[in-house]
């Protein structure tokens, strides 16, 4: 019998079975994350690895998910595949010292909720400007682009042009 998606995880009763979970969570089920995104479709696929770090519970978290963006140049959709390694040492007290590539998830370990993991990853994954990789089209906005051929340049206005003879006297 497996834990519902969304029933806190027993981490220190799967890290002592070194149990294996593979799960599949629905985009749209990530409030902070979703609000981030230009459509709140799809799965993030989940793979979590048990184990005993030190005596403590620990996990491999694997995270992956195809996501839709807005580019910041041209506003359009980008596509961008996110993917999120993290090895998670879970701990309700202070820790001692941890391996340098471990994160500590405080809290208590036998209540672990998976969903808050794999969403606090997929927004680390998130990139910081998104843009339409090189070999892409990105459509510029309709402002950006030239006068068809055979028109003339069209007349600047400039509203504030005469506030410069104001300021002379």
């Amino acid at each position: 019998m497996s834990t519902p998606p969304d029933r806190p995880l027993d981490a220190l009763g799967l890290a002592r079975s070194g149990a294996v979970l593979e799960r599949n969570f629905p985009i749209a089920g990530f409030a902070r994350l979703r609000e981030r995104l230009a459509e709140p479709a799809g799965t993030a696929a989940v793979r979590a690895v048990f184990r005993l770090q030190d005596g403590l519970p620990a996990a491999a978290l694997e995270v992956e998910a195809a996501v839709v963006l807005t580019c910041q140049r041209c506003l359009g959709p980008v596509r961008r595949r996110l993917e999120s390694v993290a090895h998670l040492v879970f701990a309700a007290e202070e820790t001692p010292e941890l391996p340098p590539d471990h994160e500590a998830i405080g809290g208590d370990p036998q209540k672990i909720e998976l969903a808050a993991l794999v969403e606090d990853e997929l927004l680390l994954s998130l990139p910081l400007i998104a843009l339409h990789a090189p070999g892409e089209t990105c459509e510029l906005p309709l402002q950006a682009t030239a006068t068809p051929a055979g028109e003339g340049p069209t007349e600047m206005r400039r509203p504030f042009a005469g506030l410069k003879d104001l300021l002379k006297h």
